[in-house]
């Protein structure tokens, strides 16, 4: 009779911190107006529902002052023209209601996405912009051409737990080949597991000597929902590929399969 009592008590315990996680609609930021972004004056979060979505603020002198991480947005365009646009979903507009984020990789990463109590984020809505949708279509004045059938723009979401890394991570493609996102589709992340801190990289084919020249922007709605019944695309769990020695030579282990430095299965 105890372990069924402990064992109801933990379900309601589990129970009850889900019913606590409040979904980040972003409804709940105030912006400085209609067709515009919020720019903070300084490092901070920005908190929507049971997340802080950190914003980077970098003063650059008489270069001006740049922002990274997360932005949120109430533009409700989706044509690219110039780099003011790039606040802009590649649908025009939010997944609901009028804000979204708009998040943009930190080269001081301070770009983070922390809960207020640990808990399984279910996943969010997630969608292009138009700046990297007019790269996909008319290159991105960086590297060559626009996307071809063997390229690919891919985010890579990351979880850790009281400062440990979770061992899985999610990986999503923005675009595959010609193939690519243009309204909002929902991005699974409970195979995750219970998290107090979720972070984005992004990576594609097309590159120069300086690194990813695909604009490294995506938009984020609703954070933390469940999916509505929309279709999950392009999402898989990956488990995180770790160095090794085997008969001295360095090897790459993910999963149960083992490569070369050169991506050679063994």
């Amino acid at each position: 009779m105890k372990k069924i009592f402990l064992f109801a008590a933990a379900a309601l315990m589990s129970t009850a911190m889900f019913a606590q996680l409040q979904v980040a609609t972003f409804e709940d930021v105030t912006l400085p107006g209609t067709d515009t972004v919020l720019h903070l004056t300084e490092t901070a979060n920005i908190q929507s529902g049971s997340f802080a979505f950190m914003q980077d603020v970098q003063d650059y002198g008489s270069y001006g002052v740049y922002y990274f991480g997360n932005i949120v947005s109430n533009k409700t365009g989706n044509t690219y023209d110039f780099y003011a646009d790039s606040d802009k979903s590649a649908s025009g507009g939010a997944y609901e209601g009028n804000n979204f984020v708009v998040w943009t990789m930190s080269y001081y990463g301070d770009d983070v996405i922390t809960l207020q109590d640990a808990a399984v984020v279910p996943g969010f809505y997630i969608n292009n912009t138009a700046w990297v949708v007019d790269a996909i279509l008319n290159g991105d004045g960086m590297s060559e051409g626009a996307f071809g059938e063997t390229d690919w723009f891919k985010l890579t979401v990351s979880g850790s737990l009281n400062g440990t890394a979770v061992n899985t991570q999610v990986e999503f493609y923005l675009a595959q080949g010609t193939s690519y996102i243009s309204d909002w589709t929902y991005v699974d992340l409970s195979t995750l597991g219970e998290v107090d801190e979720i972070s984005f990289s992004l990576s594609s084919t097309k590159s120069n000597g300086g690194g990813m020249t695909t604009p490294a922007y995506f938009c984020i709605d609703n954070f933390g929902a469940a999916n509505s019944g929309s279709a999950i695309s392009n999402t898989k769990a990956a488990e995180k590929a770790v160095k090794a020695v085997r008969n001295g030579q360095v090897v790459i282990i993910r999963g149960d399969k083992t490569f070369n430095v050169l991506g050679a299965e063994l």
